[in-house]
């Protein structure tokens, strides 16, 4: 097995702060999958360790959970997953990707900025990166928590106008072979 941490685990912190990040408020979801033809940009097993709530330096909640490739999304194996069952990843551009994770009912979008050798911030596709005119009109249904789209042409118009933006919610993971 390809040790994985030398060339994804920048990108396995993207999974992770995804894995808490994917039901939040504010963001952009549909019902169905939009992303299509995705590769296994995390290798084929993985084993996600997931620090978040920090005080004082110090995080209050770690989970770990396992996911494996099964030749077309990620998929959750072992452990706390915060819901997750199944998740891909497209490149947007070298340095951006655009995550679609699902808990089998909502389908919910994040992106991923690599900011530095493994550091990335990651934002979900907040609707309210638009005003509301334009977010009536894209938005199939919406709610004071959520904007619900229909095609991926409305998608990719929350996706440009989320890129650039900043969120506030910080959260850290290390990715590594799964433990026997």
């Amino acid at each position: 097995m390809p040790d994985h941490r030398s060339t994804t685990a920048p990108v396995g912190a993207i999974v992770l702060m995804l894995l808490a990040a994917v039901m939040l408020a504010g963001c952009v979801q549909s019902k169905t999958a939009m992303l299509g033809g995705t590769k296994p940009e995390l290798g084929n097993l993985f084993q996600l360790n997931f620090f978040e709530n920090f005080s004082d330096g110090m995080a209050a909640t770690v989970k770990t959970s396992v996911f494996r490739w099964d030749a077309t999304r990620y998929v959750h194996v072992s452990g706390d997953s915060s819901e997750v069952k199944y998740f891909v990843m497209e490149p947007l551009s070298p340095n951006t990707f655009l995550i679609e994770a699902t808990d089998e009912k909502v389908y919910a979008y994040l992106l991923a900025v690599r900011m530095a050798e493994g550091i990335y911030r990651v934002m979900p596709v907040d609707e309210t990166n638009l005003d509301n005119a334009t977010q009536a009109r894209l938005c199939a249904a919406q709610s004071s928590d959520n904007c619900t789209v229909a095609t991926r042409q409305q998608l990719d118009a929350f996706v440009h106008a989320s890129l650039g933006k900043t969120f506030n919610y910080a959260m850290f993971a290390v990715i590594s072979s799964p433990s026997n």
